[in-house]
């Protein structure tokens, strides 16, 4: 009985010894040859490090290449394939090489673009993938087009922009809306923090490499003249201003704005209210700014509706006193488009024009003929 006991554990020794059989280099080189990628990277490792040399390397890269290639080739990946790739790029020899660092990317890329599709998103794999390098500013940017589609995403844009943002490769991202976007909504952040008094410059160029301001310099001229919402035009404004790219013109046409728009009390304001009165002063300076004026549309006009009366007289006062010429387009503007005698594509170009028509102040302001003809073109 003894006997037999002993014949079976030795059976049973020799039964597990032959499964866990450890592969020898000649046994990897004939995976390798054979192109049998899985029992291979399921077998590299069973080499000791210490003879893991240029050879086992040779044979590693070779079928790193291989295997991953065939994944590309596939037309949906499966997140055990994801995640044996991502479990692959850890070794050291795949991760150094740039064939295998490409492959991983477009796997990784191609894996999420589908399974971020699913209910609920793969947000967790994002993460990862992620965090396993985030040096590549094209994987940084592919990754903030993907997201862009699901503005409930638990992961900001500006995580991966952040990185594109800051790479010589900024100068074509910068270009794309869905980046100016993210990029602009970062920068008046870093405004409201900063304050005024704030070092913008210093922020920006922190923010994006120097081939991304050319672009953000031309997004703030855009803006400054065409805001996309109220607080676009001193955003706009204070990048120029920071960027040294805020000419005289540039100046008077914005401090005059500023003004028109109801503006709030503070040290912008005070700015603003000199340099209209400046403009009384100097008629080519000021003929310029009308000329920038009266390419908007619609034309500023919100303080005219102001329910803070007593500012709004005070404003509209100073403009009469300075900037009379001002007052006197908007007025015609406002008459040719109530009396149907000129086409306004894009509608009414002085919004708030009966409110300053109505108002106690329209004869001091505009004089009593002007006012009465745009009664009149109201009665048709």
């Amino acid at each position: 009985m003894l006997q037999l006991l002993l014949f079976m554990a030795f059976m049973l020794s020799g039964s597990l010894t032959q499964g866990q059989t450890n592969y020898a280099l000649v046994d990897l080189e004939a995976l390798v040859n054979e192109g049998s990628t899985e029992e291979f990277f399921k077998h590299a490792l069973d080499v000791r490090p210490s003879e893991r040399q240029q050879q086992w390397k040779a044979m590693v890269v070779k079928m790193g290449d291989a295997y991953s290639k065939k994944l590309l080739a596939r037309t949906a990946l499966s997140k055990a394939e994801f995640k044996k790739i991502e479990g692959l790029y850890a070794w050291p020899t795949l991760k150094s090489d740039d064939v295998f660092r490409a492959r991983r990317q477009e796997i990784g890329l191609k894996f999420l673009a589908t399974c971020l599709k699913d209910i609920p998103p793969c947000w967790d794999q994002v993460r990862s993938f992620w965090e396993v390098d985030k040096s590549d500013p094209e994987v940084a940017f592919r990754l903030s087009e993907l997201l862009i589609k699901y503005p409930e995403a638990p992961i900001t844009t500006w995580t991966f922009l952040d990185v594109a943002l800051k790479s010589p490769l900024s100068e074509f991202y910068c270009k794309k809306d869905f980046v100016m976007s993210a990029l602009w909504g970062k920068i008046e952040i870093d405004y409201i923090r900063l304050g005024p008094r704030g070092d913008l410059m210093t922020k920006i160029d922190r923010t994006i490499h120097p081939d991304c301001l050319l672009t953000l310099i031309e997004e703030a001229r855009k803006r400054l003249r065409s805001p996309v919402k109220a607080s676009d035009r001193e955003l706009a404004y204070q990048i120029l201003k920071s960027q040294l790219k805020a000419t005289q013109d540039i100046e008077d046409f914005f401090y005059t704005v500023y003004l028109l728009e109801n503006p709030s009390q503070g040290e912008l304001f005070n700015y603003s209210w000199n340099r209209v009165k400046l403009l009384g002063a100097t008629s080519a300076r000021r003929e310029q700014v009308l000329k920038t004026l009266k390419e908007l549309d619609p034309l500023p006009d919100t303080i005219f509706s102001s329910v803070d009366k007593s500012k709004r007289k005070v404003l509209l006062l100073h403009f009469k006193a300075h900037f009379p010429e001002y007052l006197e387009h908007y007025a015609e503007q406002c008459i040719l488009f109530y009396g149907g005698k000129k086409s306004f594509p894009e509608g009414n170009p002085t919004i708030h024009c009966q409110d300053l028509m109505n108002s106690e102040l329209a004869v001091p302001l505009l004089g009593e003929t002007r006012v009465k003809r745009f009664q009149q073109v109201r009665k048709i």
